[in-house]
């Protein structure tokens, strides 16, 4: 058989640390080659150089008989690779179907919009047909994530397809529909890379196992000939005695009288009213077909689900409302999703499990390193955390480490009741051990611990009572001997039948998504500007004449052009702080090139020159940002003292009157409308359409939602942050010339306020600060609101202080209304 993915030889070190060492790899077209190991084994290692996300220190990659030209998950997928990621690379801001046509190579992607959309309802239809693709990313729960991430690599029809970890947040139907489509995909011929931590999964699947041990490969055997304890001994490299540690007498249950929670009718999205007690010393399984309440139960009761109802805590009612209270209140939280709300990745593995817990090592505010130090260490100890130190960052350690980095931190916390979400996701059969462990340890010591898993044989061999919800609701108590597998998967099953078969698509209401989406902000504004304006009229007549509206749409001219360009570089997660100067560089120089009596080449080439330079700076930003991986504000800061000093080097005073007949021209009107303001508003449509429909716009947002991801699925990373620096800083320069035409008169400290206001804009228009989000034309309407309410204050008799006032109380208004309502428009947790 053909040989469609080799690795020769690789090796990879980090920090000193062997990953991998001489590790060989050879997977047959048509064959299911499954890699197994503990984390920490170097399995996402080597995926990782297989796919070109990393580069190998030594040792080649060859995909399809060609030799990987270099680390780049771009030539990787066109050789024929695809990769579903254990951790979903798909960007939260965009929405599903942004995220296929983005993540498939530019041959592959539809022409026009509706060829996208039918092509997208295609793609889904082969694992997530139930997905819609209008509905953002951050709206999906953790299992459709995983449908869509796997959809996406199908939709590149890969000759070799990675699948890490492909099962961990799927219910068993939707395990079987993939085994089913893996089975599919390798009779034609694909060669399929099976990562996962669950044997029974691996040895339904594959055909082939490898296994990787401290960076080294064990050997490859036929999956026919092993059994799962044979495969969990290659795997630990010795025999392991008992998955799970012995339960709590029933009897010591039984009597024990303290109720550690009592639950009556707790109601929330998705589940309740539920009624229930948790004992000290007991694990409490909450099970269930998934989607059923358990885990929207478990969530509440950490805070971080809406609910009504009473919650006690050894007899005293406690508040569950927020995720503090109900830290207060003595409950810690082990989530599902370890990288969005378990740990904090740039910080280090001590940070991370101590945060939770300084108030034990501080006296009077000031921290006692070496008692924070200490009680960590021997937490992970105790949990057996594998990692080069307590200092080591905690996104360099394997999931399962990670995991075990939030268990510690629970801990560490000293917690009353311990609420675990799928505690051994994505965990090796040696870490579920040690996991168990500890689980059954902090029972023992006294603390209630409620676990949702979805795992039959997890339940039954750690639980002590488990119950099984059904349509939100408690429809069955296990005990005892009754926690079996069978038992829990039947009550399971017999109680959603007909719920099940009426299930219907999950399409978020037009309604929904319109109150959720970039433009929703611009009708609010729309309405707030005619509003002001209706009022100012009655109070002032002059308000509607022509000369005052024109002078509005003038003004909101040059504030929407630096509006629009602020948000080019908000939208990738940066910020430009440089564009006020630039406008103040810009009106300076032509000032100098199109002085008063200027001819029309001269004004020609003063105009070219300034947009130039606009550019130049834009470069100058990039280079800094995405070259020097200088932070943005630094970059922009460090050019805006820079071009302030150039400017007023140039003109130390107002001084140097510019061309009237070059003035006249930029205030020329179309009717009762500012050509100026009409050219805005074309920019704004043009780019907004760019932003939409436009592999360019989409990339924008793309960076903006995620970086890393951006540049995993094949985004040009530097490209982009130089094509938006330098349009932000063009539309400056823009601006800058409707601003000479304004002034009049060279001054080089005009413009440093629009760095301010530009940003105000771009706040009111309902950005997203911290990117991925955003609309054009919306920054143009915030810009006209912005001029309006500066406007209205001579008619109002304040002085002129109250536009800051004004501007800051209406930014604060907007930026909680647009929260507000959004989250409202987003409804329930979409988790399950």
């Amino acid at each position: 058989m053909e040989q469609l993915l080799v690795l020769n030889d690789v090796t990879k070190r980090f920090s000193g640390v062997v990953a991998l060492h001489s590790a060989s790899l050879e997977v047959l077209a048509g064959e299911v080659h499954a890699v197994v190991g503990e984390n920490g084994a170097g399995k996402s290692t080597m995926m990782a150089i297989a796919s070109g996300a990393l580069a190998p220190d030594a040792g080649t990659v060859q995909i399809c008989g060609t030799p990987l030209p270099r680390a780049d998950p771009r030539a990787a997928q066109a050789l024929g690779l695809a990769v579903v990621h254990q951790h979903p690379a798909l960007l939260p801001d965009l929405t599903v179907e942004e995220n296929l046509y983005f993540g498939v190579p530019p041959h592959q992607r539809p022409r026009g919009l509706r060829s996208r959309r039918r092509w997208s309802r295609q793609v889904l239809a082969v694992a997530a047909d139930h997905v819609d693709p209008a509905a953002r990313i951050a709206s999906l729960s953790v299992a459709d994530r995983h449908l869509v991430e796997i959809s996406k690599a199908l939709a590149t029809d890969p000759r070799v397809l990675l699948l890490d970890e492909p099962t961990e947040p799927l219910n068993a139907a939707q395990c079987e529909t993939l085994f089913d489509l893996i089975a599919d995909i390798a009779a034609r011929g694909v060669a399929v890379v099976y990562i996962s931590h669950r044997i029974p999964d691996v040895l339904r699947v594959a055909d082939r196992l490898t296994v990787l041990r401290d960076g080294r490969i064990r050997g490859t055997h036929a999956a026919d000939s092993l059994s799962e304890q044979d495969v969990v001994t290659l795997i630990v490299g010795r025999e392991l005695e008992s998955t799970f540690p012995p339960k709590a007498d029933a009897e010591d249950l039984r009597a024990e009288t303290t109720v550690a929670v009592d639950v009556k009718d707790l109601s929330g999205p998705g589940f309740g009213p539920v009624n229930f007690t948790l004992r000290r010393g007991e694990i409490l399984g909450l099970a269930g077909v998934q989607g059923n309440g358990q885990q929207g139960c478990l969530r509440a009761l950490a805070g971080l689900e809406r609910s009504r109802g009473e919650v006690r805590l050894n007899g005293e009612r406690v508040d569950v409302t927020t995720p503090k209270r109900a830290a207060e209140s003595g409950f810690r939280y082990v989530p599902e999703d370890r990288h969005s709300e378990g740990v904090v990745l740039d910080m280090t593995a001590r940070e991370n499990a101590a945060i939770s817990a300084l108030r034990f090592f501080s006296r009077g505010g000031l921290l006692r390193r070496r008692d924070e130090r200490d009680a960590v260490s021997l937490q992970f100890g105790a949990l057996q955390v594998k990692s080069p130190s307590i200092e080591t960052r905690v996104g360099d350690l394997s999931g399962g480490n990670q995991q075990k980095v939030v268990l510690a931190r629970c801990l560490l916390a000293k917690p009353a009741v311990l609420l675990t979400n799928e505690p051994t996701q994505g965990v090796d059969a040696g870490a579920r051990v040690e996991i168990y462990e500890a689980l059954r340890g902090a029972a023992s010591s006294g603390v209630g611990v409620a676990l949702v898993s979805s795992d039959g044989v997890e339940l039954e061999g750690l639980c002590d009572r488990v119950l099984v919800f059904s349509r939100g609701t408690v429809v069955r108590e296990l005990a005892g001997d009754e926690v079996t597998e069978r038992a829990i998967t039947s009550a399971a099953v017999t109680a959603t039948a007909v719920r099940d078969e009426a299930k219907e698509e999950t399409v978020t209401p037009r309604w929904r998504r319109w109150l959720s989406g970039d433009q929703f902000p611009a009708a609010i504004l729309v309405a707030v500007a005619l509003l002001l304006a209706l009022g100012m009229g009655v109070m002032s007549a002059r308000y509607f004449s022509s000369f005052n509206v024109q002078s509005i749409l003038l003004l909101a001219a040059a504030l929407g052009l630096a509006g629009v360009g602020q948000l080019m570089a908000i939208v990738i997660g940066g910020i430009d702080l440089s564009i006020g100067p630039m406008m103040g560089l810009g009106l300076v120089t032509a000032s100098l090139l199109i002085p008063s009596g200027a001819s029309s080449s001269q004004t020609v080439v003063g105009v070219l020159v300034v947009l130039g330079l606009g550019v130049l700076v834009g470069l100058v930003n990039a280079l800094l940002i995405a070259f020097a991986n200088i932070t943005p504000v630094v970059a922009t800061l460090a050019t805006y003292i820079a071009l302030q000093g150039v400017s007023l080097t140039l003109r130390p005073s107002p001084d140097g009157a510019v061309d009237t007949a070059f003035i006249d021209g930029v205030q020329q009107n179309l009717g009762a409308v500012p050509v100026a303001f009409v050219v805005l508003v074309v920019v704004a449509l043009g780019l907004e359409a760019l932003l939409r429909w436009h592999r360019w716009g989409i990339g924008l947002r793309a960076v903006g939602s995620g970086t890393s991801i951006a540049q995993r699925v094949g985004a040009r990373v530097r490209l982009l942050t130089v094509s938006a620096y330098a349009g932000c800083s063009l539309l400056a320069a823009a601006a800058s010339l409707l601003l000479t035409a304004q002034i009049g008169i060279g001054d080089a400290t005009a413009g440093v306020g629009y760095t301010l206001t530009g940003i105000t804009a771009v706040v009111l228009a309902g950005a997203s600060i911290t990117g991925g989000r955003g609309a054009f034309l919306p920054v143009v309407i915030a810009a006209v609101l912005l001029v309006q309410m500066i406007n209205a204050i001579p008619f109002l008799g304040l002085d002129q202080s109250w536009q800051y006032y004004v501007s800051g109380i209406v930014v604060v208004v907007a930026a909680a209304v647009y929260s507000l309502l959004r989250r409202r428009a987003a409804g329930p947790s979409s988790r399950p």
